[in-house]
């Protein structure tokens, strides 16, 4: 019964907030047109509007780089096999995906980035689950706001915008 009740608590903490962009996740509308394809100056576009959130909760800040910016941001579990963890998974501009302890506010590693989506890779389960897939290591996530498209977009659009 305990861990059902913290489960709650964490769903009503808004200093957990998400973000993706300007505009907090659970505000955005949901994947658009074109069945994914989309002209570099659009994705530019995108990816300029996503990062222009420096007002996101400033604890985050130290885990970047001098001008780096914040893409995506949410606290989610990780699924391992012995626990599940919960983390703040942040995607950059840089672009780079940074795992932080939010409990002891420290890194707990990053996910190594690639613009080739043959060595990175993000597989939805469903709209809550899903993996980011590298040649060494595939790490999985539970959003319980139902992100899991948000997250794939996002780092596919940057992939994108980097090859161009």
């Amino acid at each position: 019964m305990e861990a059902n009740a913290n489960e709650d608590e964490d769903s009503q903490d808004s200093s957990w907030l998400s973000h993706m962009g300007s505009v907090p996740v659970n505000q955005q509308v949901g994947p658009v047109g074109n069945n994914g394809a989309s002209s570099s100056s659009e994705v530019r576009s995108h990816i300029s509007r996503l990062a222009s959130i420096d007002s996101f909760d400033s604890r985050w800040q130290d885990f970047l780089e001098p001008g780096e910016s914040v893409v995506l941001i949410s606290k989610l579990k990780k699924i391992n096999k012995l626990a599940n963890k919960k983390v703040q998974l942040i995607l950059t501009d840089k672009p780079q995906l940074i795992c932080v302890d939010p409990a002891k506010m420290v890194t707990k590693g990053n996910i190594m980035w690639s613009d080739d989506p043959s060595e990175l890779n993000v597989q939805v389960a469903n709209s809550s689950h899903f993996r980011i897939c590298t040649p060494k290591k595939v790490s999985t996530f539970e959003d319980a706001k139902q992100r899991a498209w948000q997250w794939k977009k996002a780092i596919e659009d940057l992939q994108r915008c980097q090859k161009n």
